[in-house]
This record gives C-alpha cells, structure tokens and sequence, in this order.
C-alpha cells in the first residue's frame, strides 16, 4: 500500500464526525464535555467499534474495562482492506466479546452489489453462534468528496437497497445502518431499508432522541470517540435478553421500527 493511500484510509477509517459537521457548526457537546467518568448516561449493554486507526487492540484490557462487543472495520469501497481486522476480529472474540464487522460505504462507486460482496469475502459474514454481531453498513461523509456521493436522494436508496438487498441475499441476515442524523435526513431522505437497526452517531450526555425518519428509536448510541474504550464507544439499547436476540436472530425487529 502506498503511503498516499495508508493516508485515506486512516483518515476515512477515524470516522469522526468532525469531518461531516455533527460537531461545531450543529452545537453538539464534545464528547469529552458529554461524558460523566468517561461513560455517557447510557443504560443497556456497552461496546465499541474499531479500525485501522486503532491497530493492535489489548482485548483482555478492554473487556477489563467493560465493553460486551466490538465492530471491528472490514473493508471500504471494494479495493480496501483494514490490514488489522484478523487482530481486532479474533482478538475481540477471543477475548470474550461479541464480535462483528463493518463497512464503510463508498456510493461514489456505482457498485452496491460489488462492495456487498468485497465485504462478504474479506470478514463481513455472520453467523447465528450467539458471539457474532450483525454486520454494519457504515454511510456517511468522506473527506474531499460531496457530502452525497454525487447521488439524489433516491438514487443514494437505491444504492443502500442494493447493497442490503446482495448481503441477505448471499449472508441470510440484513446488516444495520449506522450513520448521523443530519447526513442521513440530507443524503438519504425519510427512508430506510426494511428491518434494518439503527446504530446511530451522537456525541452528546443524553441518549438521543433526534433520530433520522423512519426510526423513532435507535438500537446502538455511538456516544463518544473519546473513551472509555479503545476506538468510538457504543451501547445498545435493551437488556441481556434483547441483545442476544440481537445477536442470533436473522429476523431481529429494530426497536423503532
């Protein structure tokens, strides 16, 4: 890999909602101003999610410290391979956390079906063994490209579809969408796939309750991406019963859905 392109993908792999304005310019608190003891007022189960940019993780300290679960970044686009996802991916399971995989969505490629697949072939499965999450399909802006990929709302729908549609069709399991409110009321609209959970990105002390439409309730909070765990830390919203249901069921039903 070239050091231009190292460069991207840590830079696309950080994630941080710097780069598509939830921070700043809408007035939403830090995350360091939004955690109490490094931990935001979330009940439920918490975890975190992970990519290059954090490298080798210390599972064993992580678990220490409390996660349950960790996404772990498989792929971008369909040329991209976080060259520590065996690490983070066994590494977290083998510490005792769920485990799962993401990717990070490029629309600007035309190709749904292709990056559904490149993600499927390098780590993005799962697998119904009550320790592995449903993958995630991560939308939102990227550096020194529109906002919206160059596509109108329907057509960014059309890509997001396509893609749930090839992963089920190959995995047997819709992925959940993760992404901020206000990419996602500009980019995508009031739509989402059927089924599809909700792992939204806010920073900020109280659970959130400006959700982009259709949800009315979110089933993961990435509240912060300072702490406590290594990467973006994240709870889910239910009890013990809820997130192995979450876990193990191909039919899971989203909370606000």
């Amino acid at each position: 890999m070239s050091s231009a392109r190292l460069l991207t993908s840590r830079l696309s792999d950080r994630r941080s909602v710097l780069r598509t304005g939830m921070l700043g310019a809408l007035g939403l608190v830090t995350a360091g101003a939004a955690l109490s003891g490094g931990r935001a007022n979330a009940a439920g189960i918490h975890g975190q999610d992970v990519s290059s940019h954090q490298g080798e993780v210390d599972w064993g300290a992580q678990a220490a410290a409390g996660s349950r679960f960790a996404w772990c970044k498989a792929t971008e686009g369909t040329d991209y391979r976080n060259p520590f996802f065996a690490q983070q991916y066994g590494g977290s399971f083998d510490a005792g956390l769920a485990h799962g995989a993401y990717h990070f969505a490029r629309p600007d490629g035309r190709n749904p079906d292709g990056e559904a697949d490149f993600f499927i072939d390098n780590g993005g499965g799962w697998s119904a063994d009550g320790r592995t999450l449903p993958a995630l399909l991560d939308l939102e802006g990227y550096h020194n490209l529109p906002a919206n990929y160059g596509l109108t709302q329907p057509e960014m729908q059309d890509w997001i579809q396509r893609f749930c549609n090839r992963y089920t069709e190959r995995v047997g399991r819709s992925p959940i969408i993760y992404s901020n409110v206000y990419w996602y009321r500009e980019n995508v609209g009031a739509w989402a796939p059927d089924g599809a959970p909700l792992h939204i990105a806010a920073y900020q002390a109280e659970a959130p309750t400006n959700l982009p439409e259709p949800w009315t309730a979110w089933d993961v909070w990435q509240y912060s991406d300072a702490g406590p765990f290594a990467g973006d830390s994240n709870a889910f919203h239910g009890d013990e019963d809820a997130f192995e249901d979450f876990l193990v069921n191909p039919n899971y039903r989203p909370i606000g859905r």
